[in-house]
């Protein structure tokens, strides 16, 4: 049988186990002058091997895929329960964090003295600030981060509420020895009884709303927790390196500091 094929359908014959025979050049070859092939003279012999299929089961594959079929991976599907859905992932995101130990960022104001109160002086705060592993214990006001998150707080004037609480949140290796950040958010809440809270970081403010939603869609809006408003910006320790950002971080300040407000004026 004499096929006229090309380079492609010859390495495709030969990845299937046939092999392909053509006439040994010319002595004109030999000498340097190698004389144009005939393709009609190509023929194309199988093996003896009974293991081997039969020559008209050689089909060439159509040109929808270069790959020989006996080279293509096989395709296994999955099934509906190995593919997580949004809500699986956060929850695991989620029992892989746990709160540090509370922590009052600034003293109870003096009295006024007949001077009238500052905006939002009676809201109680709670900052809920993402930390790296091991520096749960650390002074949130301490260092080069610690100095910019004072500076923005007494900015949006929190040093002057009547509570300003902050909780340290650490991602952990070992999830199955910590308490559920569920439950130990519900009873520091029950405790405090905040009335607007402040989340600084992007992988704790996706763990505690559980959510997948990146940083820039969580903020510029108010979120629930077990009915208290919340408010999601920027970590200190992100805006050091991205100073353009900390414009953001005080749009998301003054956000909180008006429902902090709208709460005093509640009290």
């Amino acid at each position: 049988m004499s096929l006229d094929l090309d380079k492609r359908q010859r390495a495709m014959l030969r990845e299937m186990g046939i092999r392909l025979w053509q006439p040994q050049p010319a002595a004109a070859e030999v000498a340097g002058v190698v004389p144009p092939v005939d393709p009609h003279k190509i023929s194309v012999s199988t093996p003896t091997s009974a293991a081997l299929p039969a020559p008209e089961a050689a089909v060439v594959p159509s040109s929808a895929s270069n790959t020989p079929p006996s080279r293509r991976p096989p395709v296994e599907s999955a099934p509906a329960s190995a593919a997580p859905s949004n809500a699986a992932h956060a929850t695991a995101s989620n029992s892989a964090w746990s709160l540090g130990e509370a922590r009052v960022l600034y003293a109870k104001p003096a009295a006024d003295n007949g001077q009238p109160a500052a905006p939002g002086a009676t809201a109680r705060w709670l900052l809920l600030i993402e930390t790296p592993p091991g520096a749960a214990e650390a002074d949130p006001l301490a260092g080069e981060t610690g100095k910019l998150l004072d500076n923005m707080l007494r900015a949006a004037g929190v040093h002057q509420s009547a509570s300003a609480l902050c909780v340290p949140l650490s991602r952990h290796a070992d999830a199955g020895n910590a308490a559920p950040l569920d439950s130990a958010l519900a009873e520091l809440l029950k405790a405090e009884k905040p009335d607007v809270i402040l989340i600084m970081g992007r992988l704790a403010a996706q763990a505690l709303l559980q959510s997948t939603e990146p940083l820039g869609k969580l903020r510029g809006r108010t979120h629930q927790l077990a009915d208290v408003a919340a408010v999601v910006t920027y970590d200190a320790a992100y805006l050091l390196r991205s100073l353009p950002d900390k414009a953001k971080a005080w749009d998301d300040l003054c956000r909180a500091q008006h429902l902090a407000q709208q709460a005093g004026s509640s009290n």
